[in-house]
């Protein structure tokens, strides 16, 4: 038939594919990783560091409040460490979603962690922590773990004793002295015999436990 023509047939080599895991590729990574305010210092010396997502940016979460998150917000928790053998800085990464977490946040937050590991010459374990099912690494980190409902608009939001809304707080043993606290729905079916309550009033608090009323 007249009017036809051949497929034209089309080398990877010549599209972007080519440079596709190149040092060139890794170079530009690299550089981008770099410009990351967030990550200045970053990996330098042993200890943990954590990083909140707050409308795209990364942001530093204050030392004060390391083992308290947010639920409807991401975050990013590097723990650097020796090695026991040749003293060389290792590492492990984990993001954390929050159960409210938009989807914005909690992909941006596994944008960055590979940014953070580029960063890190792509020496981090990366990992992903869902709340309320952490990992028990994740988790060894803090003495006790404070799970907030709320998150980076409304978080840290100034209320007075006339407007605060109650809160229920669920208390968890997570065995080897670490106690994990849950800020729940304020209602009767979020009680449970097998755990301990707190109802926080603002300026009074109640202790619930069911299992002796």
């Amino acid at each position: 038939m007249s009017g036809l023509r051949k497929a034209k047939n089309y080398d990877w080599k010549d599209s972007n594919l080519a440079l596709f895991g190149s040092d060139i590729e890794k170079n530009v990574k690299k550089a981008a990783a770099e410009t990351e305010k967030a990550w200045k210092g970053a990996g330098e010396k042993p200890g943990l560091e954590i990083w909140r997502i707050v409308k795209f940016e990364v942001t530093d979460w204050p030392k004060e409040d390391y083992g308290k998150f947010f639920s409807g917000d991401s975050y990013i928790i590097l723990n650097t460490y020796k090695d026991k053998e040749s003293d060389e800085l290792l590492y492990d990464v984990h993001f954390w979603i929050g159960k409210e977490s938009s989807q914005d946040e909690y992909g941006t937050a596994a944008y960055k962690t590979v940014e953070l590991d580029t960063f890190l010459n792509d020496k981090p374990v990366q990992h992903r922590e869902v709340m309320k099912q952490e990992s028990s690494l994740f988790k060894s980190y803090f003495e006790d773990m404070v799970i907030m409902r709320g998150g980076a608009e409304s978080g840290f939001r100034r209320v007075g004793p006339k407007e605060y809304h109650p809160r229920l707080l669920k208390f968890n043993d997570e065995g080897r002295n670490k106690v994990k606290m849950t800020e729940c729905t304020y209602c009767k079916e979020s009680v449970t015999p097998d755990n301990v309550y707190i109802i926080d009033n603002g300026l009074t608090l109640y202790q619930v436990n069911l299992v002796n009323i």
